[in-house]
C-alpha cells in the first residue's frame, strides 16, 4: 500500500469517528452538518499522486569486455574521477598484437604485388626471361643437330676409362676369387661397382652415336615454348582482371588487418564518458567473459530520480513536464522540487506488480544527496 492511500484511509477513518461522535451527542441527527474541511482535503488527496524511486545518474553504464580473457591490469578503483578515454582495465593481448604484426606484413605484401603490376617487369627480369629463352634455344639446336665429333670423343674416352677400371678390378678380383669367404673382400665390392660404371659408360656411348630421340626433340621443343612464354609475358603489361585481382586481395588484407586491430583495441576497456567510478567487479588475473560487467561508471554530475513502484492506475494521471515534490530518507524535512521529463512507453515488473518508470529531475539538488538512495514523489494530477 502506498503512502496516498494510507493517508486516505486516516482521513475517511477520521470524517467516520467526527460524524459518529456529532450524532451520538446531539438531540437531532438530521441537524448534523457536513465538514467542508474534510471533505476538501479528502478531495486533494484524491488528485495527489505518489511513488518511490531511486536516485541515480542520467548517464550510467555497466562496462565490460568484448572478447574473453586474462586481467592483466587493473587501474581504478571505485570512486575514482575518470575523463572519456581513460583507459580502465586490460587484458593479455600478446597473441593479438601478433595477429595484427602478421596482418600487416599481409598488407604490406599484397601491396607490393598490386604495385608490381602496375608498374610492369624490370629491366632485370625482362633479361632474366631472356637469358632463359636463349639457353632453352641452345640446348633444342643441339638436340636436334645430334652429337658432335667432340661429343663422340668424349663418350669414347670415357668408356675406354671404365673399361680400364673394370679390367684391373677383375685382376684384383682373380687373386682371391678361391677364398670361400670372397665376399668380404674388398676387391668383390671394386669389381661389382667397375662393371655397373663401365655399363653406364657403354649406354652413354651408344646414345651419343645414337644421337637424340623423338622424346628428348619434343621436351627441348617444350622447354623453348614455356622460356618463350615467361618473356612474353613478363613484357606484357598486367592485364585488368589481373590487376583488379590483385586490389581485391590488398583490400581483402586490409579488412584481415582491421579486424586484428578492431580485436587487439577489444582488449582494452576505456572510459566512454567522463564519470565516476562506482564499483569495480575484477582483480588481475581473473578470467573475464564477454559482455559480463566489472566495472560500473557515472556521471555523478547530474542525478535524476526513476521511480520502481508507480502503478498503471495512476500513470494515466501523470504528465510531462508537471512539477513534483520530493523528500529524501536522507535528508528529513527537506523537499526538493523537479519536473517529470520523461514516461516510461511499456511497463515493468516491478515490487509484485505493474509498474511505470517516471523520470525526474532537478534544477538543484542537495550535495549530500547520493546515487542510489530513495526519493518519494508526490505530483498534483491536477496540474
Amino acid at each position: 500500500m502506498n503512502l496516498r492511500n494510507i493517508v486516505i484511509g486516516i482521513i475517511v477513518l477520521a470524517v467516520l469517528v467526527v460524524g459518529f461522535l456529532a450524532f451520538s451527542g446531539g438531540s437531532n441527527p438530521l441537524s448534523l452538518k457536513p465538514t467542508p474541511t474534510a471533505i476538501a482535503a479528502l478531495s486533494d488527496l484524491e488528485n495527489l499522486v505518489t511513488a518511490s524511486g531511486t536516485l541515480v545518474p542520467a548517464k550510467r553504464a555497466n562496462l565490460g569486455f568484448k572478447i574473453p580473457g586474462q586481467v592483466v591490469q587493473v587501474s581504478v578503483q571505485a570512486g575514482d574521477a575518470v575523463k572519456r578515454g581513460d583507459v580502465l582495465a586490460r587484458l593479455d593481448a600478446a597473441e593479438l598484437d601478433a595477429a595484427v604484426a602478421q596482418a600487416k606484413s599481409a598488407v604490406a605484401l599484397a601491396q607490393a604485388n598490386l604495385d608490381q603490376l602496375k608498374a610492369g617487369a624490370s629491366r632485370e627480369d625482362i633479361a632474366a626471361a631472356e637469358a632463359n629463352l636463349n639457353t632453352a634455344r641452345a640446348q633444342l639446336a643441339k638436340v636436334r643437330a645430334g652429337a658432335s665429333a667432340e661429343d663422340i670423343a668424349i663418350a669414347k674416352a670415357g668408356l675406354d676409362r671404365a673399361a680400364s677400371a673394370l679390367k684391373d678390378a677383375q685382376t684384383e678380383y682373380d687373386k682371391v676369387k678361391d677364398d670361400p669367404a670372397i665376399g668380404m673382400y674388398p676387391q668383390s665390392a671394386a669389381l661389382q661397382a667397375a662393371t655397373e660404371q663401365y655399363r653406364i659408360a657403354e649406354a652413354r656411348y651408344a646414345q651419343v652415336l645414337k644421337g637424340a630421340s623423338a622424346e628428348d626433340v619434343r621436351i627441348a621443343e617444350a622447354a623453348v615454348a614455356a622460356a618463350q612464354a615467361t618473356l612474353d609475358r613478363v613484357k606484357a603489361p598486367a592485364r585488368p582482371e589481373e590487376i583488379a585481382a590483385a586490389h581485391a586481395r590488398s583490400d581483402q588484407a586490409q579488412g584481415a588487418l582491421r579486424q586484428a586491430q578492431a580485436a587487439l583495441a577489444a582488449a582494452t576497456l576505456a572510459a566512454p564518458f567522463d564519470g565516476t567510478i562506482a564499483a569495480v567487479n575484477v582483480r588481475e588475473g581473473e578470467t573475464v567473459t564477454p559482455g559480463i560487467p566489472v566495472i560500473m561508471l557515472g556521471d555523478l554530475t547530474y542525478l535524476r530520480l526513476e521511480t520502481d513502484d508507480l502503478s498503471e492506475t495512476n500513470i494515466a494521471r501523470v504528465k510531462l513536464g508537471q512539477v513534483v515534490n520530493v523528500t529524501y530518507e536522507a535528508l528529513p524535512g527537506k523537499t526538493f522540487k523537479g519536473k517529470v521529463t520523461q514516461i516510461a512507453p511499456i511497463s515493468s515488473q516491478k515490487q509484485g506488480g505493474t509498474n511505470y518508470t517516471v523520470y525526474v529531475e532537478f534544477d538543484l539538488l542537495d550535495s549530500a544527496l547520493r546515487w542510489g538512495m530513495t526519493g518519494h514523489i508526490e505530483i498534483d494530477a491536477k496540474q
